[in-house]
């Protein structure tokens, strides 16, 4: 059964029609199950103030969608947030000429249009989910305890699958854990697949001791320094100097740091928190400020 991650951006409400709510927080997930495929889709419900959610979504999905007929500030920014981390793949639902115009000159412009929720779940049909490493990589979206089973974790599998029983660690607190069950769809299963959002309950790791962005992986790199070959956005203004106070985001993680020494393109950054990472993973810079738009740019990890 194929499984996809997708982003939708601008209106909220449309999210009704893909599927049955699942966990809502500062991210909305809504889940939809049948002989297509198995979609979870994602959308960030809190963006005024907080700009997390945005790039957390964003790393999240495999394919941005974007719907709306009208353009507000918030989606305006979504979109320059889109184009930063430079899907090839995507998809929009507007007749909104304001939307064509705005994209202009950014990759979204190559996006597929689709009328309905229809036809972008036929389209999703024939896509495959987007892997970004050939080992075990599950970024942590939610995290909880259930009475008489223990700590429970929600996270779509990035890489190759795990199975029932593995001996794993959770990074970057460097927890061993076992996986003592797996569920998909509340239905219990022996091991991940590509591309799935799973229910993996954990022994080893209390759910108090682990945060949104924490990795269940076989091996990672984890640092307060980064360093990133990063390209600027161009919707951005703010000068990147030493010193400047940045959130850095990769995967999940959204850590507050700040600009070390730069070099060209290759810049460094200081974290206050370790962040779980692995060579040529992608990420992406954004302002602590409240200006819009709040991204800086995007890079990778060296």
């Amino acid at each position: 059964m194929k499984h996809l991650t997708v982003g939708i951006f601008g209106d909220k409400e449309f999210m009704k029609k893909l599927g049955k709510p699942g966990t809502v927080n500062d991210i909305m997930m809504y889940n939809h199950s049948s002989s297509e495929g198995v979609y979870s889709f994602a959308s960030p419900n809190s963006v005024e103030n907080k700009v997390h959610p945005i790039l957390q979504t964003i790393n999240m999905i495999d394919f941005p969608v974007i719907v709306s007929e009208e353009i507000t500030k918030d989606l305006a920014e979504q979109i320059i947030f889109v184009d930063a981390f430079g899907f090839e793949k995507g998809f929009i639902i507007s007749q909104s000429d304001d939307l064509k115009n705005l994209i202009k000159g950014t990759t979204l412009e190559n996006y597929e249009l689709v009328s309905d929720e229809i036809e972008l779940k036929q389209k999703l049909s024939l896509l495959e989910p987007n892997t970004i490493t050939s080992d075990v990589w599950m970024p942590v979206d939610n995290y909880f305890n259930v009475k008489s089973v223990g700590t429970v974790v929600l996270a779509v599998s990035k890489g190759s699958a795990l199975k029932k029983y593995d001996k794993l660690v959770i990074q970057p607190s460097d927890k061993e854990v076992m996986i003592k069950g797996i569920q998909s769809q509340d239905k219990d299963i022996e091991q991940t697949e590509t591309g799935m959002r799973a229910g993996l309950n954990l022994k080893g790791v209390e759910a108090e001791e682990i945060r949104r962005g924490h990795v269940v992986c076989k091996s990672a790199n984890v640092s307060k320094i980064i360093s990133i070959d990063f390209k600027k956005s161009k919707y951005s203004k703010e000068l990147i100097e030493k010193d400047l106070q940045v959130f850095f985001s990769a995967g999940l993680q959204v850590i507050t740091g700040k600009i070390g020494e730069i070099n060209g393109f290759s810049i460094s950054i200081l974290l206050e928190q370790p962040a779980v990472f692995f060579p040529g993973q992608k990420c992406m810079i954004a302002s602590t400020k409240q200006i819009m738009p709040r991204i800086l740019g995007s890079g990778t990890i060296n």
